[in-house]
C-alpha cells in the first residue's frame, strides 16, 4: 500500500509563523538603536552595539543542528519562541545607560534563540513545499519578519513615547511573539524517524557538505556574504533622527506602521517576481536599488521630508532585497531537504548576517567624520562594487565552465 501523500501548508503561513522573529529584529534594527541614542550613546557606538547582536546569527551554523533532533521543528519553533520572547521582555525593563551590559547581554540572548525560529521556519518551509510555491513562500515569509517586526517596533516606540511602564510594554512584546508561534503547530511535518545522536549528526554534517559544495550551494553562500541587497541602513534609520530633524511622532510612523506597510509589501512583489525571473538576477537588482536609494537621499536636503520619503523608499526596496534573499536561499536548499534542512538553510543565514553586519559596521564608522551622507554614500559604493563582483562570478566565469553538482541542472542557476 502506498501512503496518502503529505498535503503542504499554504505559503501564507510561514509568514505568520515568521513573525516571532521579525519582532526580535525590529527590536535589534528599531527600538534599540532609538533608545540608546536617546541615552546620549553615539551613532558609532550603536553601529558596535549593532555588530554584537549579530555574533550570535553569524554562527548560528554551529548551533543550529539542535533542531534538527529530538522534536520535530513545529515544536522547537515554539520552544525557542518562548525562550527568545523571555529575553526580550526582561530586556525592557533594564535603566539605561547604568546597566548596558545587562541590556545587551538579553538582546544578544534573544537574538540567538530567535535565530532558531529562522531556522525551524526555513527547515519546514524547505522540506514541505514545492519549489514552485517557494517564492511565493519567501515573500510572505519576509512579509511576516519585516511587517512583524516594524509593527511591533512602531508599538514599543509609541508607547515609550506616551511613558508607560517598560515592564509592560516587554510583556506585550511577548504576547505578539508567542500568538503566531503557535500557527507553527499546525503545519502537517513528518514525525522524526530516530536514530543514535552519533548516526544524526553524521547525517546533518553530510548534508551540508553536499550543499556547500555544490555550484549553486557555495556560489550562493558568496552572495549572501556579499554587501548587496543587505539594506543594512534599516537597523540605523531610527538612530538618525537627529539628523534629519525629525519628530518622535515621525521617527514612530515611518519605522512604525509604514515599515510593516512597505517591507510587506515589498517581501510580496519580491517574491511574485522571484518565480517568474532568475532569483539571483533579481537579487542583484534589489542591491542596485539599494544602492540607488541611498544615493538619491544623498543629493537631497538633510530635512525631515527627506527622511520620511528616503526611509519609506528605502523600507519598501528592503523587502524586494530579503524576499530576493530567501528565494536564493530556499532553491539552494530545497532539492537537499531531508533532516538537516534548518542547518542547511541556517548556512545560508549565517553568511547573510555575516554580510549585514560588517555592512552596517563600515556604515556607521563614516557618520562621525562625514556625516550621514558618508554612511548613505559607503552603503551604496558596497552594493554598487559587490553588484560588479557577483555580475563577473556569475556571468562572466561560470558562464564558461561546466557545472559539476551531479548532473543536475537547476532552471535558475546562474
Amino acid at each position: 500500500m502506498t501512503s496518502e501523500p503529505r498535503r503542504h501548508a499554504p505559503p501564507w503561513l510561514f509568514g505568520i509563523t515568521y513573525i516571532p522573529f521579525g519582532i526580535v529584529g525590529g527590536f535589534v534594527a528599531t527600538t534599540m538603536p532609538y533608545v540608546t541614542r536617546q541615552a546620549g550613546i553615539s551613532v558609532e557606538s550603536i553601529g558596535w552595539f549593532n555588530l554584537l547582536t549579530f555574533i550570535p546569527p553569524i554562527l548560528q551554523f554551529l548551533y543550529a543542528p539542535v533542531v534538527d533532533l529530538g522534536p520535530r521543528r513545529k515544536i522547537w519553533l515554539v520552544i525557542v519562541a518562548a525562550l527568545s520572547a523571555l529575553c526580550l521582555a526582561l530586556a525592557f525593563s533594564v535603566p539605561l545607560p547604568s546597566q548596558m551590559g545587562l541590556f545587551l547581554a538579553l538582546v544578544v540572548a534573544a537574538q540567538m534563540l530567535s535565530g532558531l525560529i529562522g531556522s525551524c521556519n526555513g527547515g519546514l518551509l524547505a522540506t514541505t513545499l514545492p519549489d514552485e510555491r517557494r517564492g511565493s513562500a519567501s515573500g510572505w515569509m519576509n512579509a511576516g519578519n519585516l511587517g512583524g517586526g516594524a509593527l511591533a517596533a512602531w508599538v514599543s516606540l509609541y508607547l515609550l513615547d506616551k511613558k508607560w511602564d517598560p515592564s509592560t510594554i516587554g510583556m506585550i512584546t511577548a504576547g505578539m511573539m508567542m500568538v503566531p508561534a503557535l500557527a507553527a503547530l499546525t503545519i502537517d511535518e513528518a514525525p522524526r524517524v530516530h536514530r543514535p545522536a552519533r548516526e544524526l549528526f553524521g547525517g546533518v554534517a553530510r548534508g551540508v557538505w553536499k550543499v556547500a559544495r555544490a555550484r549553486h550551494g557555495w556560489t550562493g553562500i558568496l552572495m549572501c556574504m556579499s554587501p548587496v541587497g543587505t539594506a543594512a541602513l534599516i537597523n540605523f534609520f531610527a538612530g538618525l533622527s537627529e539628523d534629519y530633524h525629525a519628530s518622535p511622532a515621525m521617527v514612530a510612523f515611518v519605522n512604525g506602521p509604514m515599515n510593516g506597510l512597505l517591507t510587506a509589501g515589498g517581501s510580496l512583489l519580491g517574491g511574485w517576481a522571484c518565480d517568474r525571473m532568475n532569483r539571483r538576477v533579481a537579487y542583484l537588482i534589489s542591491g542596485g536599488l539599494t544602492a540607488a536609494c541611498g544615493l538619491a537621499m544623498m543629493a537631497a536636503p538633510q530635512q525631515p521630508m527627506t527622511y520620511a520619503v528616503g526611509v519609506c523608499a528605502y523600507l519598501f526596496i528592503s523587502g524586494l532585497c530579503y524576499a530576493a534573499f530567501s528565494a536564493v536561499v530556499l532553491e539552494a536548499v530545497g532539492t537537499a531537504g531531508g533532516e538537516a534542512a534548518s542547518t542547511q538553510y541556517t548556512l545560508f543565514t549565517s553568511a547573510g548576517n555575516a554580510a549585514i553586519a560588517y555592512t552596517g559596521f563600515l556604515d556607521t564608522r563614516f557618520h562621525k567624520r562625514l556625516g550621514v551622507n558618508g554612511l548613505l554614500g559607503v552603503d551604496a559604493g558596497l552594493n554598487l562594487l559587490g553588484i560588479v563582483v557577483l555580475s563577473v562570478l556569475f556571468f562572466v566565469i561560470l558562464k564558461r565552465r561546466p557545472a559539476r553538482d551531479d548532473g543536475e541542472a537547476r532552471a535558475h542557476a546562474a
